[in-house]
């Protein structure tokens, strides 16, 4: 396997929505010119051949379906001057889905985009943060672009929901919502960036415990749940010998282009693209080794009781725009951090400990690739 580099264009910080835990910075009519793309896909190819790496193109704002032409422009540039890399380029989209169609779609899909599609859940989840400018809910039309995602089979795609204090009580009537209009892969992203108080913790172990029982019964009725939360944690585990296989390399392997052409060590630190902490380079001067030297030793984890922590090899403590969410700086843990994933860890484990021995045939298929071997635990 080799490794690769990720660019993230970020194509404008103009938004459809007001999502009201929005980390990328203020909403206004600002996108990436075309010649600022190109710089940036041409520098991030020349570090992708330097390194001897591939290369993944994604596509990210604010909404970036608003600059719709401008994508269609960095696809085709990409795949003209790709010629010289060891694999063609990957592409993906976040988006919000509220200018999804079905002919935008279909373009998507005949490229093999991946698409990441933010729906928070059901309506009384999503509606919480995802408002339009006026303030209305965004669900009903959200929910058109899950549908229409849905009926492409062949398409590579994510839902993702972002879980906040003030939507978990709805977390699993959430997935419960999302599994009966979607078959692809759910992430629930947890808001570091909030105050979880410890009333708003024992919500989310609550609504956590049902969320596992819903996943436990899908495998038992044989037709298994695809939840990231649940599946990496199992995957830690069984490649656990490995490392840290959710080790962050923000700064090395991760470049986010704000739409001015400055480089970021990853998407949720442009912010409005002018923050001087993050920033190491832009693309008319190139990259800044110093600042990204800098920026890579600052990563990690250093908080002292992650060190002799049987899971740290399991947990997202070395994920720097995590930790800086919630702690402030890029390798420091915050309590909720560390108690969050000791959650997601245990849940997992325990979820995974019936069904292995139970021999569940969707999870030994799943996970070992063949539910007759005699699988070590």
């Amino acid at each position: 396997m080799i490794n690769v580099i990720t660019c993230t264009l970020c194509l404008t910080h103009d938004c459809t929505l007001r999502c009201r835990y929005c980390y990328a910075g203020r909403k206004f009519s600002h996108s990436m010119s075309r010649e600022t793309a190109e710089r940036a896909i041409d520098i991030v190819f020349t570090e992708a051949k330097r390194t001897n790496s591939g290369a993944d193109i994604s596509f990210f704002g604010g909404e970036p379906l608003m600059e719709w032409e401008l994508l269609k422009h960095c696809y085709n540039y990409a795949k003209e001057h790709a010629t010289s890399l060891i694999v063609p380029p990957r592409f993906s989209i976040t988006t919000n889905g509220t200018l999804l169609t079905k002919e935008r779609l279909s373009w998507l899909a005949e490229r093999d985009f991946l698409i990441g599609l933010s729906i928070d859940g059901n309506a009384a989840m999503h509606n919480s943060n995802r408002c339009y400018p006026d303030g209305s809910g965004s669900h009903a039309e959200v929910a058109k672009a899950l549908a229409l995602v849905e009926s492409s089979p062949s398409l590579r795609s994510q839902a993702i929901c972002v879980v906040t204090p003030n939507n978990v009580r709805h977390l699993s009537d959430s997935l419960e919502w999302l599994t009966s209009h979607y078959s692809g892969t759910i992430s629930f992203n947890i808001d570091y960036w909030s105050n979880w108080r410890d009333e708003d913790f024992e919500l989310l172990c609550e609504q956590y415990s049902r969320v596992a029982q819903s996943v436990l019964q899908s495998y038992r009725d044989g037709k298994p749940i695809k939840l990231r939360n649940i599946d990496d944690k199992i995957t830690t585990h069984l490649h656990a010998e490995s490392g840290n296989c959710l080790r962050c390399r923000i700064g090395e392997r991760e470049i986010a282009v704000s739409a001015d052409g400055n480089f970021f060590p990853c998407s949720r630190l442009v912010g409005n693209g002018d923050a001087p902490e993050f920033n190491f380079g832009n693309v008319t001067d190139g990259i800044d080794r110093a600042r990204q030297q800098y920026i890579i030793s600052m990563r990690g984890c250093a908080t002292p009781e992650c060190k002799v922590c049987s899971l740290r090899n399991r947990c997202l403590n070395s994920c720097g725009c995590t930790n800086h969410a919630a702690s402030g700086k890029l390798n420091e843990v915050s309590p909720f951090l560390c108690c969050s994933e000791k959650l997601f860890i245990r849940t997992a484990d325990k979820l995974a400990a019936d069904l292995y021995n139970k021999r569940n045939h969707s999870f030994m298929t799943r996970f070992y690739g063949d539910s007759s071997k005699n699988c070590a635990k």
